[in-house]
């Protein structure tokens, strides 16, 4: 189950080392998606910029 705890020789000092190794690894999935995220509305904002702000000034 999800919740069942698992069974590491060593005991509770062993559980906290192997914690601590699967923390170390940090989020990364996590900021490479909020990254590419960025990317896209930052994209977003220059297209919108380029094709609709720049034609207009540009207009009479």
């Amino acid at each position: 189950m999800i919740n069942s705890e698992q069974d590491i020789p060593g005991g509770a000092p062993a559980q906290d080392e192997a914690v601590d190794r699967i923390l170390l690894g940090g989020a990364k999935g996590a900021v490479v998606l909020a990254g590419i995220a960025t990317a896209i509305v930052i994209a977003i904002w220059f297209a919108f910029y380029l094709f609709v702000f720049v034609p207009r000034a540009t207009a009479p």
